[in-house]
């Protein structure tokens, strides 16, 4: 072998090591990064108060630089980028020691009640499945959504009731906290979220369901439950609105209950007032037969509030079992329902999506349970004042059913069609009247 050619292959070996190097160091080439680095644990949420025009989309990827940007549109483009009309460029992140990166983008300007289609991932990133959402309605029209919480460290379970939940089709899901055992653990979020992105898919339209989560003691107010998810405000206290008809509130438990957030939950509801449907979330309960019992500095501080504004459901977790409390107003009476939820509050405890279950006693206030179950919350409303609230359990089975009717405000929440009706029919009767009385003047 001549000098040149050892200089050659020295060369030539050289340069296959450094390019070893870069490999396992994980400077891999776009091409590679496209198989290795796909998105994953994708879950929706929202950043604003705008659920008709705005969404959140939220990924995780081993590398920072795979991607930030969400391809879609009205009709299916498949994993082609180049057949979607619109895109939107978001930002990435990561924490110290974290072993991915969180990317986070925003879609604005988007059409309410509309299905979009859309694909995730960057220049250096793989494509993530062809996915759906639906955008909240404009106008009142029906409404399906769940709440539940407390899976914790069950996940076999979890998926379980995520699975027959995804299968009622609602539009979004509350979450009342306790989705985690530890929030400060990034691998029981990566769980939580493969979860999520696996199995919160409607059975028929085939919808990624959004997620609205509310604080509990078990995210151990953790940088990872905050940045994972995209929401309003402060991310600990928030309120959405799903179309004209609902308003929904997310309360942080573990606050100072009389300080800042009772400000600014009476400055809401105030606001709010004549929405016909208002719904409050948080995790410890209110009023609880369960083992961890009631929380009387909720009871002082804000039950006052829900009472002074008629909010109609608050539903919790933290005590995992179910429980539907009396209509109650306790600025009426602190040991004894009202006659009707027209009159006061009804207080849900549905946390059975996974953890470990418990017992409790009824109280005064107990209509229904406590029962340690497995199970989430359905709630239906529709266009006529009916509210439908369904406890359901791990195999689809309906254990206990409650029904509000109200009367909706004419040429806001109602048809018009029977309106239109009485006058068309009024009309004809003066016509028919007023006949008959010129026919006897002329006869």
């Amino acid at each position: 072998m001549t000098f040149c050619e050892d200089s050659i292959n020295r060369m030539l070996l050289l340069l296959l090591l450094t390019g070893l190097t870069f490999a396992v160091l994980g400077f891999v080439s776009p091409a590679s990064a496209q198989v290795e680095d796909q998105p994953s644990e994708v879950h929706l949420t929202w950043d604003h108060d705008d659920t008709a025009h705005t969404i959140v989309i939220t990924w995780t990827t081993k590398y920072a630089n795979s991607g930030d940007t969400v391809w879609y549109d009205t009709t299916s483009g498949g994993r082609d980028p180049t057949q979607y009309r619109y895109s939107a460029t978001g930002s990435h992140y990561a924490y110290p020691d974290a072993s991915e990166y969180f990317h986070e983008v925003e879609l604005t300007d988007l059409t309410p009640d509309t299905l979009y289609y859309f694909i995730c991932r960057g220049v250096n990133g793989g494509y993530s499945i062809e996915r759906r959402f639906q955008t909240a309605p404009d106008r009142s029209t029906n409404i399906t959504f769940v709440a539940g919480g407390d899976s914790r460290t069950n996940p076999q379970m979890r998926d379980n009731i995520s699975q027959e939940m995804a299968t009622f089709n609602p539009s979004f899901v509350v979450y009342t906290g306790d989705a985690v055992d530890n929030g400060s653990i990034e691998e029981e979020w990566d769980n939580w979220f493969t979860g999520v992105d696996r199995y919160w898919v409607t059975e028929k339209t085939d919808l990624s369901i959004p997620v609205i989560p509310a604080l509990g003691n078990h995210e151990e107010n953790a940088t990872l439950f905050y940045d994972q998810y995209g929401l309003p405000g402060n991310h600990r206290w928030f309120s959405l609105d799903w179309g004209p008809d609902l308003h929904l509130i997310v309360l942080d438990s573990y606050a100072s209950p009389a300080g800042a957030e009772r400000n600014w939950l009476e400055s809401d509801l105030a606001v709010h007032v004549n929405t016909l449907w208002k719904v409050v979330f948080f995790h410890q309960p209110v009023f609880s037969g369960g083992e961890q019992g009631s929380t009387v500095d909720l009871q002082e501080h804000w039950v006052p509030l829900f009472d002074k504004y008629h909010v109609d459901l608050v539903i919790n977790g933290h005590d995992h079992d179910y429980e539907r409390t009396y209509p109650i107003n306790f600025s009426v009476s602190e040991n004894s329902p009202v006659s009707g939820p027209e009159r006061g509050t009804v207080y849900i405890v549905s946390g059975g999506w996974g953890a470990p279950l418990y017992e409790g006693s009824p109280q005064w206030w107990t209509a229904y349970g406590p029962v340690p179950i497995y199970h989430f919350t359905l709630i239906d409303i529709n266009p006529q004042g009916t509210l439908t609230l369904k406890a359901i359990d791990k195999d689809g089975k309906v254990f206990d059913e409650y029904v509000i009717q109200k009367n909706p405000p004419v040429g806001q929440n109602s048809s018009p069609a029977p309106l239109v009706a009485l006058v068309l029919i009024g009309c004809l009767v003066l016509v028919v009247i007023t006949y008959s009385l010129l026919r006897k003047r002329l006869g």
